[in-house]
């Protein structure tokens, strides 16, 4: 718990505050991004879980290809070995995530599960432990251990990882990158740490308002920039032991690859909401050269009814300041009538006579 219980010792620069004013702009507008992706939103989160799959294996060194990875992942092969096995855990628990994030509670018992879950049938229960810890008392009677689980250990780091959250002092993914560190040097289980700790990581940053990650992958941004994803978790351990590890550089990080997915998916909505209003626009300045010289609102609700009014007024405005229309009268049962001329005729061409 060193860097939880050392947080007061930090002092943030203005860089990371630049980071923060700039981040939750766009956290708030998560909600928006959730309605305009309402209708892809199950295909979209589908592919992140798989980057987040292909590329967490990548960071690890797993030996199964992408196109092994996409076969298990979208096709239902059976796994040949246990790292495929792993990887479909992986892709469950992954899945499971992004749907039932909110439910995540932070307790020992529910990350030893996750653990045990993501590594069942790979890795022996066993293996799979709390490690212990040795007890400070010197004296150790016949009916005690000198060791102790790192259950309790655990459960202490989340104590202080809550207090630290309800104190409302520091932003809260300053607060996840310092529990995170502490896990890593913690050591809490057998094995698996460093993984698990990745996990962890990812989870939190979900569950506290980081929704770009349903629809970027968290862990393809750390696999394309692992040199410098580990220069930052290594500088952030450096005097850990002491009490004085300083975990800004990790932060700052996490802070540009945040940064980094929210410009990357406020300009797919930006470009999906302009397609998307583009392809309704045109459709209905289509339906009005088909309709009568003179029509109304009704004439096009007809036709498209599950278009919004706010796309009708919007596209009636535009033929109007394109001189393509114009408006009999106010109000909403006002006619409209089209100024450009149709060609209802056809026209005969004759040969010229040229007389010299």
């Amino acid at each position: 718990m060193k860097c939880l219980e050392n947080m007061k010792r930090t002092q943030i620069p203005n860089d990371i505050i630049q980071n923060y004013i700039q981040l939750y702009k766009s956290v708030g507008n998560n909600h928006y991004n959730h309605e305009v992706l309402e209708s892809d939103n199950q295909v979209m989160v589908r592919q992140t879980v798989s980057d987040d799959v292909i590329n967490f294996a990548q960071i690890f060194n797993l030996n199964v290809s992408n196109g092994r990875m996409k076969s298990l992942i979208y096709k239902g092969v059976l796994p040949k070995n246990k790292e495929e096995i792993f990887i479909l855990n992986l892709n469950t628990a992954f899945t499971k995530i992004q749907q039932e994030t909110v439910t995540f509670e932070l307790l020992p018992n529910e990350i030893f599960d996750m653990l045990k879950f993501i590594y069942n049938d790979v890795i022996t229960d066993k293996k799979l432990q709390f490690n212990k810890v040795e007890r400070n008392s010197k004296k150790v009677s016949l009916l005690s251990s000198s060791f102790t689980s790192k259950r309790e250990v655990l459960d202490q780091l989340i104590q202080t990882y809550e207090q630290r959250i309800s104190e409302k002092e520091y932003e809260v993914s300053f607060i996840i990158t310092n529990f995170y560190i502490d896990f890593l040097k913690l050591e809490i289980f057998t094995m698996k740490n460093e993984e698990i700790g990745l996990v962890l990581l990812y989870i939190l940053l979900l569950a506290n308002n980081f929704d770009v990650f349903q629809y970027v992958s968290f862990f393809q941004y750390i696999a394309n920039n692992q040199e410098d994803f580990r220069k930052a978790q290594m500088a952030s351990m450096f005097n850990w032991e002491e009490g004085f590890a300083s975990t800004i550089q990790l932060h700052r990080y996490i802070l540009q690859m945040a940064l980094i997915s929210y410009d990357h998916i406020n300009s797919l909505i930006r470009d999906y909401e302009f397609d998307k209003n583009l392809n309704k626009s045109n459709n209905v300045e289509n339906t009005i050269t088909k309709l009568d010289e003179i029509f109304s609102k009704d004439d096009i609700r007809n036709v498209h009814p599950y278009i919004s009014d706010s796309t009708i007024n919007r596209t009636l405005k535009r033929l109007r300041d394109e001189d393509k229309i114009r408006p009999l009268g106010k109000g909403r049962s006002a006619k409209w009538i089209k100024l450009y001329a149709e060609p209802t005729k056809k026209i005969n061409f004759e040969q010229l006579d040229l007389k010299i």
